[in-house]
């Protein structure tokens, strides 16, 4: 798993929710699993202690209350302050097995110290050739989530920012599912269902789900008919979803911020940081807070972390898009309703 000397026992994928990285891990482990290898998945929440890590990885649910000790068949290690060394041991006995792989969904919510012991324990097999693969996905703050557990080397592994789709990924996540039960779509209805997912994997999958159950399992073909039947519920479900944004906006304090970002942007595809906070200093200043750039960067530093802004791969250094294609047109809308535009 080395190239050129290249760090490739760790994978990161990081974007705005909604883009696919939690398909993607269901999709690496279905696959992996096919194949022979030992795929073990969690969520960070699960893993929010060092003990924790150990144990779930361990498979023993209740190995702490064994006095400090662990025991896996003829291996019995004593847990100590540098419970890495357990960590180690347990991965090493997996791999021996078959190789592995640590599939971790939320990474951005992993404790620095966990996630350094993750990262360290992997970086130290992968030295020895151990045919073990670390998956971390999560938003745009991974990356600095990362760099709080201070084991640089991720830096080395390979960082695939989720973008929106292309318009011909988009076609192909659209009619390849119904290609392959013998179902085809009109170039006109497949044209249709493209353009008002804005290339968002999350609205592909709701334009999936409609039109499969709506044609109906014995449909040969979807035309524009069928998309236009359900173009209301897609509307439904998709304002859904823009509420639940808002109301994690509203509860992290966050709404007069992407009210004033939201408007900064007026349909662009992109805003330089210096934009972003001129559009935020005046409310920081109403808001009594101190009016300078620790205060602004904070802002907007929270707005990436939930996806309403960030930074692709594809961006120039320094420019910020919106995360969720729609949301902001759809925040400023709520900000000019009755008793929205004085919320917090």
């Amino acid at each position: 798993m080395r190239s050129g000397g290249r760090f490739e026992n760790c994978l990161i994928f990081w974007g705005p929710p909604g883009n696919g990285k939690s398909a993607m891990l269901a999709w690496m482990a279905a696959e992996g699993r096919a194949r022979g290898i030992q795929v073990q998945e969690y969520v960070a929440s699960e893993l929010a202690t060092r003990e924790q890590l150990i144990e779930k990885v361990a498979g023993r649910p209740r190995w702490t209350e064994r006095v400090g000790e662990i025991s896996l068949g003829s291996f019995r290690c004593k847990l100590s302050p540098r419970t890495e060394d357990a960590l180690d041991h347990i991965l090493m006995r997996r791999i021996r097995k078959a190789p592995l792989a640590l599939l971790i969904d939320e990474a951005q919510s992993l404790e620095p110290s966990v996630g350094k012991m993750i990262l360290n324990a992997v970086q130290k097999l992968a030295s020895r050739d151990a045919a073990i693969l670390l998956v971390l996905a999560g938003t745009p703050d991974l990356a600095d989530r990362l760099a709080e557990t201070e084991a640089t080397f991720w830096e080395r592994s390979q960082i695939l920012p989720f973008d929106l789709l292309t318009e011909q990924d988009a076609s192909d996540a659209v009619r390849m599912p119904l290609e392959s039960a013998g179902r085809a779509i009109s170039a006109e209805a497949l044209a249709g269902v493209v353009s008002a997912s804005n290339g968002y994997p999350y609205f592909l999958q709701i334009w999936g789900r409609l039109l499969w159950s709506d044609s109906g399992a014995s449909a040969t073909r979807v035309a524009m008919e069928d998309v236009s039947s359900v173009q209301s519920d897609f509307r439904q479900k998709r304002d859904n979803f823009y509420g639940l944004r808002i109301r994690e906006l509203e509860r992290l304090d966050l709404w007069k911020s992407a009210v004033a970002v939201a408007g900064a942007y007026g349909g662009r595809h992109d805003l330089p940081w210096s934009e972003l906070a001129s559009s935020l200093r005046p409310m920081v200043a109403n808001q009594g807070t101190r009016r300078d750039a620790t205060s602004v960067a904070a802002i907007i530093g929270q707005l990436e972390s939930v996806g309403f802004i960030w930074q692709p791969g594809c961006a120039s250094p320094g420019f910020y898009s919106p995360g969720i294609p729609g949301l902001m047109d759809y925040v400023l809308r709520e900000a000019r309703s009755d008793g929205r535009s004085s919320t917090n």
